[in-house]
């Protein structure tokens, strides 16, 4: 039944792109020899653009502790580390086209732009590249949508612009008119991500930004509509800030980062498209994530956690949300999605709404109007959600803030 419940809510293309993806994926490791053969031809036919740089830092310093999860080996390709002589060879020498997990969209995706920031490539590394986004171009992550599917984009407009031919062009326009595409869709009215995480909305954001900067360092003309986004997305992120700097750790969010802006008075503290509510005083900052993920095509990185909230005091986190630490399919991955991980309610030991397999959703739940009263002295929201309508109970949750006394919950 969970598996029913989510095809519902899953467009047709959508479920056509992710069958093809499994099919894929069962051929292409036992013939990398026709993986490389399908892409070499598209991939000599580039050559690398003189003079393009293309200034950026890495994520991190180091590469990151070895790991046997699916998320630890995805992170030893995405090279967001200062690269070392000789480890992009070694890196090809060992993993030859259509390897898993080396090859996957996702990893893909970050290595060839992690690559690029590299840049000038020796001919064998920028052979190697050309023949990824090759790959990439024809395995575009359409059956998640998302965050991996700008992650796609963004890599093929690096490409375009680090490369000069015929496919350069090709996956410049294709890069292009994806992220148009995606952000218009992706990126809410409020600014907020539509996948309601501010770990991977931080992401997002960051990945704007390096699109706004590439076409900026190949001489392309940036759509208008590209740092308008970024600057809504900026202020959200902002807000979604605790006293100490740091992101709130709502859905799947992989710890803190080391940007540390504190919120400022003026921003704003309502963002009803996203789902979130913020209630300032004296006594600290509570932030509530009054969202719910509704009929979204993707919600593979949501909790079941309405009406979960934050808690910072100055320094001090008060209250947190639990946030995740594993991607891996298993009794943790599902206890950290469940409501009873979350500081809401959970009624007859039953979750909100259907979290299974993983990064599946399936019977949804819906959040009615959210109602906000502010003045000088106190602040008020209260919603309620449809989540154990099926047990005939409506959960409501209304948070006043009284300055100098706290939060009545």
């Amino acid at each position: 039944m969970a598996l029913l419940h989510s095809l519902r809510y899953l467009p047709a293309k959508q479920i056509l792109a992710r069958l093809r993806y499994e099919l894929a994926w069962k051929l292409y490791p036992r013939f990398p020899s026709a993986v490389r053969a399908w892409c070499e031809p598209d991939a000599r036919a580039c050559r690398p653009r003189a003079g393009f740089r293309w200034a950026g830092s890495p994520e991190r310093s180091e590469r990151p502790p070895a790991g046997s999860s699916l998320l630890a080996r995805f992170q030893a390709n995405y090279f967001d580390w200062s690269i070392q002589p000789g480890e992009i060879e070694s890196w090809i020498a060992a993993n030859p086209p259509g390897t898993w997990p080396s090859w996957h969209p996702y990893p893909t995706s970050l290595r060839i732009v992690n690559w690029i920031r590299a840049a000038p490539l020796p001919p064998a590394v920028a052979e190697s590249l050309a023949m990824q986004v090759v790959f990439l171009e024809r395995n575009l992550e359409f059956h998640l949508g998302g965050n991996h599917l700008l992650e796609n984009a963004r890599a093929l407009l690096a490409a375009g612009c680090c490369f000069e031919g015929p496919a350069a062009e090709r996956w410049k326009t294709t890069g292009l008119e994806l992220l148009c595409r995606e952000l218009r869709k992706q990126v809410l009215p409020d600014g907020g991500h539509c996948e309601r995480s501010p770990y991977y909305h931080r992401r997002m954001r960051r990945l704007v930004a390096d699109a706004i900067e590439l076409l900026a360092a190949a001489g392309g003309k940036v759509p208008p509509e590209w740092p308008e986004a970024a600057a809504r997305m900026e202020t959200f992120e902002r807000a979604l800030r605790h006293q100490d700097g740091g992101l709130a750790r709502f859905h799947d969010s992989l710890g803190d980062d080391d940007r540390r802006l504190p919120p400022s008075p003026e921003l704003p503290r309502s963002f009803p498209h996203s789902g979130y509510c913020i209630l300032d005083g004296p006594h600290g900052r509570l932030i509530a994530d009054y969202g719910a993920p509704g009929a979204a095509a993707n919600p593979g990185h949501q909790h079941a956690g309405i009406f979960s909230f934050e808690i910072s005091c100055g320094s001090c986190r008060v209250v947190v949300d639990s946030g995740t630490e594993t991607y891996e399919l298993g009794p943790q991955r599902s206890r950290l999605r469940s409501t009873a991980a979350h500081n809401t309610v959970r009624v007859d030991g039953q979750d909100q709404f259907e979290v299974w397999g993983g990064f599946r959703v399936g019977r949804r739940a819906w959040v009615g109007q959210i109602h906000e009263h502010r003045g000088p002295n106190y602040g008020v929201i209260s919603a309620a959600h449809d989540g154990y309508d099926r047990l005939g109970v409506e959960h409501r949750r209304s948070i006043v803030s009284i300055p100098g006394a706290g939060w009545l919950i």
